[in-house]
């Protein structure tokens, strides 16, 4: 009875793994342009340390849109309801599980602006400036910090849940520096570049959701895509993935107005 209890339950793991492999992998990709005219981003006004945060020409970088309507930072995650599996994840992925994420202060800016990173993954929270920040760094399902870094200083810190949305990274010392981390159980994340243009790789085949989230407005509750106008509050939207093939959404059209500065 034994030996038929386990021989059961071998087979049935390997029909898991088979079904959770056997759809494959695809990518998506897809570039995000602004329908509309936006303002330019304004300088920021330093009051503080201005010999180190003077060194480069600091703008509000919320809304950053490029000369041919690029987006930039346009975030674009897998989006799963309570009670869904989390997807399974392809061994590219799984290399990089415990990599150290680095996010940097360089005359006085958040760098990446965006930072992506798992549960499994060490945040290194560096400070490359000749002067003192702190990284101040709230959310709702990771306890909140506050911590100073002096001057080449640097820590460690591991979040321990994902988050609905982007954290928010600010430095009480220098109050103009904003910045977002993304934290996500899934590695299937993207940030859109200068262009606009991001991109998913090795993604399990099939049908999926994915959540469009902006650093100017949360979510994008209206696109265009394909020629189709789409609206969901959430920012939801349904994404094809096919086996062995790059699913091309081709341009995404935001509306100008629904980009707001919070």
């Amino acid at each position: 009875m034994k030996l038929l209890h386990f021989s059961s339950a071998l087979l049935l793991a390997l029909c898991v793994s088979s079904f959770a492999s056997a759809e494959g992998w695809g990518t998506i990709k897809g570039k995000f342009v602004v329908d509309g005219k936006v303002a330019e981003p304004e300088a920021l006004v330093i009051t503080k340390d201005k010999e180190v945060c003077t060194k480069t020409k600091l703008f509000d970088e919320s809304l950053l849109v490029g000369a041919d309507g690029g987006l930039k930072n346009v975030c674009v995650w897998v989006s799963l309801g309570r009670r869904d599996p989390q997807p399974p994840v392809h061994p590219d992925y799984e290399k990089t599980a415990e990599e150290t994420v680095v996010v940097d202060n360089l005359a006085c800016a958040y760098v990446p602006h965006v930072a992506v990173v798992r549960p499994s993954q060490k945040v290194e929270f560096k400070n490359s400036d000749p002067i003192a920040h702190n990284f101040k760094v709230d959310g709702f399902a990771n306890n909140p910090f506050n911590t100073l870094v002096p001057a080449g200083g640097s820590f460690e810190h591991q979040f321990t849940s994902e988050e609905r949305v982007p954290m928010v990274a600010a430095c009480a010392i220098h109050p103009w520096m904003i910045g977002y981390i993304v934290v996500k159980d899934s590695p299937y994340v993207a940030v859109s570049a200068e262009d606009g243009s991001f991109e998913i790789k090795n993604m399990p085949a099939g049908e999926w959701k994915f959540q469009f989230w902006h650093t100017s407005g949360g979510y994008l509750g209206e696109v265009k895509m394909g020629g189709k106008a789409e609206k969901d509050r959430k920012g939801e939207y349904e994404v094809t993935v096919e086996d062995g093939k790059t699913t091309d959404l081709g341009v995404i059209t935001v509306p100008a107005d629904i980009l707001k500065k919070k």
